[in-house]
């Protein structure tokens, strides 16, 4: 009877093995899962990560304020603006007007 009794529990020990080893292969087999923590990171990230693209967007395209226009409008310096002047004075000079009369009139006008 040792034998059989030995047998059995050979058996049986044998079962318990495989056993384990099916639980230890389907551990490896089953998926790593991601911590909830890494997930929220990732999408705060990504949310603003969104926002400060379309902020940029936004910022690129909205139309420009009037003393922008203005500003760009004007030259930049007064002696670009002198030239502009001494340009001006010239070609009343060709045309045979004298520019102090031409002024003179129009603060008359403008009065």
């Amino acid at each position: 009877m040792s034998t059989m009794a030995d047998d059995i529990n050979e058996q049986v020990n044998a079962g318990r093995k495989t056993i384990a080893m099916s639980t230890e292969e389907a551990d490896e087999l089953e998926p790593r899962r991601v911590p909830p923590a890494v997930i929220a990171a990732g999408v705060g990230a990504a949310v603003i990560g969104l926002g400060l693209l379309g902020w940029l967007i936004y910022r690129s395209r909205r139309r420009r304020t009037l003393l922008e226009q203005l500003q760009a409008a004007l030259p930049d310096r007064m002696s670009e603006l002198r030239d502009l002047g001494v340009d001006w004075r010239d070609q009343l000079r060709e045309r045979g007007v004298d520019w102090r009369d031409q002024l003179r009139e129009r603060v008359k006008k403008a009065l």
